[in-house]
């Protein structure tokens, strides 16, 4: 996935409080205060909150009642406005200038490469002024809330690392009731919505929604009021599905305390990631006590996919399927593994890299866990290259869905073939000019032509 990348000057951090701009002494204390916390490790970290959500899920009302819970001189607040849509910070900006916290804006020239630094230098500058036990971060509506959260495992700037000096303790994602299923299955691509990070951002509406909340340590289901029980519990379930780890609180106004994060799950202290859902479940874990349960299905196989048969597949409805994720090989490119997304109407498959029999030995892991993780999956024919697929969704018919893909594999007579006449099927997924997201509904001259 391309990533922006910014010329100097662009995107600059604008640092603004009730007591005026920050003075020479200030910044040199700031500057003693992180070598101080560098040493001292985890004592005295700041603690930081990131609310992330779609644009008008409410996540500026659930900041302020975050805000109104907490002390206004130990609290600090990050906000960018990577689309473009002012009118919530500037009114978010101007009560906090009134209550006396720190508010720190990031303009809509911030793209994805910028942001990242500029939120880390933020960070950094904010935790070694030694005045804030808080930074709560208010994500766009169109950030990836990874984007924020690996900044805390990588050194973003020179100085010091952001994680020598925070630490990352609760990722929420507001979700709006209201119209969570309109966005995640329109198909909608974020430029289409005037909400792109840049020329290159071909992101859709349900792939960042997917993405917002896999990676949550909370989630807020907002504006419940406005739907019926039944719709409330049919989202509810898919939140559980496709992020089981998270805590979850459902409110109608945004209307929540800051309290409620103490009992929720901590992204720093749980030593841990978040575990999506379709993770859990290539890992072998259930989601359903139900033997017959039809919202969740795993699909494994050894043998390649034929890549056209398997790129056609894609192309048609997959009934009650909402998420899919996973991995896979097709024949015509033995040494490449691929990343399977499907989100809504939205697939995406993305070369992640070489499977580990198309690699030298001494290549391979040194460290005896992670052989013994290659030895769990390795085959005597076709190495650890495998097909694992996870779906979650609704009424799926696993044996409809069992026998669409198992037709996609190379038949007896394609496997007993020579490897390089696997190389010679017409193969989609190696087109370079090829668009890699495509809506299931347009159906008409998805096949490109032949190369010449």
């Amino acid at each position: 996935m391309s990533v922006d990348r910014c010329g100097a000057g662009r995107g600059q951090t604008r640092l603004a409080e009730i007591s005026g701009s920050v003075s020479a002494l200030e910044l040199s204390r700031s500057r003693l205060r992180t070598q101080e916390l560098r040493r001292n490790g985890m004592k005295g970290k700041v603690s930081v909150i990131v609310v992330s959500g779609f644009v008008g899920a409410g996540k500026t009302t659930v900041l302020r009642r975050l805000v109104s819970g907490l002390n206004p001189a130990r609290t600090a607040v990050i906000t960018n406005d990577l689309s473009g849509l002012t009118g919530e910070i500037e009114s978010f900006g101007g009560e906090h200038y009134l209550r006396g916290e720190a508010l720190v804006e990031l303009t809509a020239e911030c793209t994805r490469c910028s942001l990242r630094q500029h939120v880390a230098e933020a960070i950094v500058r904010l935790s070694g002024f030694g005045r804030y036990d808080t930074i709560l971060i208010e994500n766009s509506g169109s950030t990836d809330p990874l984007l924020i959260a690996n900044l805390f495992e990588t050194d973003e700037t020179e100085e010091v690392a952001v994680s020598a000096v925070a630490r990352l303790d609760h990722l929420v994602t507001v979700v709006d009731a209201e119209r969570f299923w309109e966005d995640y299955e329109s198909g909608a691509t974020l430029r289409e919505r005037g909400l792109g990070t840049g020329p290159d951002d071909a992101r859709t509406l349900a792939e960042l929604l997917a993405d917002q909340l896999e990676c949550s340590t909370t989630l807020v289901l907002n504006k419940c009021d406005r739907v019926t029980p039944a719709e409330r519990q049919r989202l509810e379930r898919f939140l559980w599905q496709v992020n089981p780890d998270a805590g979850y609180l459902a409110v109608s106004l945004g209307d929540l305390d800051s309290p409620f994060l103490e009992t929720t799950r901590s992204h720093d202290r749980a030593s841990q990631d978040i575990t999506p859902g379709w993770m859990h479940l290539l890992s072998g874990t259930s989601l359903s006590e139900d033997e017959h349960d039809t919202e969740t299905f795993v699909y494994r196989a050894k043998r390649p996919f034929h890549p056209l048969r398997f790129w056609l597949l894609m192309q048609e409805e997959w009934p009650g399927v909402l998420r899919s994720k996973g991995y896979f090989w097709v024949a015509s490119q033995p040494k490449t593994c691929y990343m399977w997304s499907q989100a809504g109407a939205n697939c995406l498959y993305e070369r992640l890299g070489r499977w580990w029999v198309a690699i030298p030995d001494r290549h391979w892991p040194k460290g005896e866990g992670a052989l013994d993780e290659l030895r769990k999956v390795w085959d005597l024919e076709f190495g650890d290259r495998r097909i694992e697929l996870a779906f979650i969704g609704e009424e799926i018919d696993r044996v409809d869905l069992k026998r669409r893909l198992d037709a996609c594999l190379l038949t007896r007579a394609e496997l007993a073939l020579d490897e390089e006449l696997w190389r010679a099927f017409r193969d989609p997924f190696k087109k370079p000019t090829w668009e890699k997201r495509h809506m299931r509904s347009e159906r008409h001259d998805l096949l490109p032509e032949e190369e010449g």
